[in-house]
C-alpha cells in the first residue's frame, strides 16, 4: 500500500535528493555563521564585487576562513562569484531573505536556530529511548531568549501599523486606556511597544522566566515607561484577583510550548473581563500531518518542534503540542476553554504564523 501512494523515484534520484538536504544543513550553518560574525551584513552593505582578501580586511578576520565560508555561499547560489575576478557579491534582492529585519521569514534568523539546535542534537537522541529523559530544559538553550527577543524586535516594528487594525475597535480603545495582558511575553518587546504608543492604557507583562522579566523591567526604566509592569507568574497558575480584570489579552507563540495548554487557556479565559478580546498567535499549519504535506517550510517547522518546542514541554511532564499542532486543534481547544467567535486570521508581515481573535462572552 505504501509503494502505491508513494511517487515513483530511483534510488539514485533518492540519493541525490538526500545530498541536497544534507549539503543544505551546512549552508543554514554557513548563514548562522555569517550573521553572528557580521558577515552578511557586510556583503549585503557591498555596493560591488570583492575578493575574499578584502572582504576579510574590511571585517577584519582571517581570510582563509572567510574564502571557506565563501566557498559555502557561493556554492549554494547565495553569493555570486566571478571565476576570473575571483570576487564575490551578494546581490540585493537576497539580502532581505538573510538580514533579522525579516523576522520570522528570516532565514538568517531560521539558521541561527538550526545553530542552537545543532547543539542539542544528543540530549534529543537520548529523549527517544524508553528509559530516557522525558524532554530538554529551557537551560540547555542559552541563546533561545535572546534569539526570539531579537526576532520580536523586528517583528514588532509593524505591530502598531499592520497587527493592531486587523482588530476591529482595539486601537481607539487602546487610545482611550483600557487594561492589556501580554502572556508569555518573553523580553516583553510587544509589550514595551505597546506601551510607548498608548500612554493611557495599563499594560502588565508576564513570563515564567526571570531573566527575560528582568531584563524587560530594566528596558521599561531604560524608555522612562510608567504604564507597565513585568511579573514572573506561570501561566497555568496566574494571580487569583486577576479574574475578569483584562480588557485585552495577548499570548505570541506561547500556547503550543505550555506543559499544559487546556489551563493555561482557562487561565486566560479566567483573567479576560467579560466582553473581552483575546488574541493567540501561534504557528500556521494544520493539525493532520498530510495537510501540511505541500507547506514548504514543514520540514522546518517539524524540526524546530523536535529540537526545542514538543521536547521542553515534555520535560516538564507536559502534552508536548509541538510547533505544528494546527488551527484546527487550536480553534478547538479556545472553543473548549469558553472563548467564542474563534477567527483564524492572516497576520500580513509573518508568513509562518496565524492570529486567533476571539471573545469572552
Amino acid at each position: 500500500m505504501a509503494e502505491a501512494q508513494t511517487t515513483p523515484e530511483t534510488a539514485d534520484q533518492f540519493a541525490l535528493r538526500m545530498v541536497n538536504t544534507v549539503s543544505s544543513g551546512f549552508v543554514s550553518l554557513g548563514i548562522a555563521v555569517g550573521a553572528r560574525t557580521g558577515l552578511v551584513a557586510q556583503l549585503a552593505e557591498a555596493d560591488r564585487p570583492e575578493t575574499a582578501v578584502q572582504i576579510a580586511e574590511k571585517a577584519n578576520m582571517k581570510e582563509r576562513y572567510v574564502r571557506e565560508w565563501l566557498a559555502i555561499m557561493a556554492t549554494a547560489r547565495i553569493v555570486d562569484y566571478d571565476k576570473e575576478q575571483k570576487t564575490y557579491f551578494l546581490p540585493k534582492h537576497r539580502v532581505g531573505v538573510l538580514l533579522p529585519d525579516g523576522a520570522m521569514g528570516s532565514m538568517g534568523n531560521w539558521s541561527d536556530f538550526v545553530r542552537q539546535s545543532a547543539m542539542v542534537t544528543n540530549d534529543v537522541a537520548d529523549c527517544f529511548k524508553n528509559d530516557g529523559p522525558k524532554g530538554v530544559p529551557y537551560s540547555a538553550y542559552p541563546d533561545f531568549h535572546g534569539w526570539m527577543g531579537n526576532i520580536k524586535e523586528h517583528e514588532h516594528k509593524s505591530l502598531v501599523s499592520k497587527f493592531l487594525p486587523t482588530i476591529p475597535g482595539l486601537g481607539e480603545a487602546l487610545e482611550s486606556g483600557i487594561k492589556v495582558l501580554d502572556a508569555g511575553c518573553g523580553r516583553g518587546i510587544a509589550t514595551l511597544t505597546l506601551a510607548q504608543h498608548f500612554p493611557k492604557s495599563t499594560f502588565i507583562g508576564t513570563d515564567l522566566s526571570d531573566e527575560v522579566i528582568q531584563w524587560a523591567s530594566e528596558e521599561s526604566n531604560k524608555r522612562g515607561l510608567a504604564n507597565v509592569t513585568f511579573q514572573v507568574h506561570d501561566l497555568v497558575k496566574m494571580p487569583a484577583d486577576w479574574s475578569d480584570s483584562f480588557d485585552y489579552v495577548l499570548v505570541w507563540d506561547v500556547i503550543h510550548d505550555q506543559a499544559d495548554p487546556e489551563t493555561a487557556l482557562r487561565e486566560i479565559f479566567r483573567m479576560v473581563k467579560p466582553g473581552g478580546r483575546f488574541s493567540m498567535v501561534d504557528i500556521k499549519g494544520h493539525s493532520e500531518l498530510a495537510d501540511n504535506m505541500d507547506n514548504p517550510a514543514a520540514p522546518l517547522l517539524y524540526g524546530v518542534s523536535l529540537f526545542h518546542c514538543m521536547t521542553v514541554s515534555l520535560y516538564f511532564g507536559g502534552k508536548g503540542l509541538g510547533t505544528l499542532w494546527g488551527q484546527e486543534l487550536a480553534a478547538q481547544m479556545l472553543q473548549e476553554a469558553g472563548f467564542t467567535d474563534v477567527k483564524a486570521l492572516d497576520i500580513p508581515h509573518s508568513p509562518v504564523e496565524m492570529h486567533f481573535l476571539c471573545n469572552k462572552p
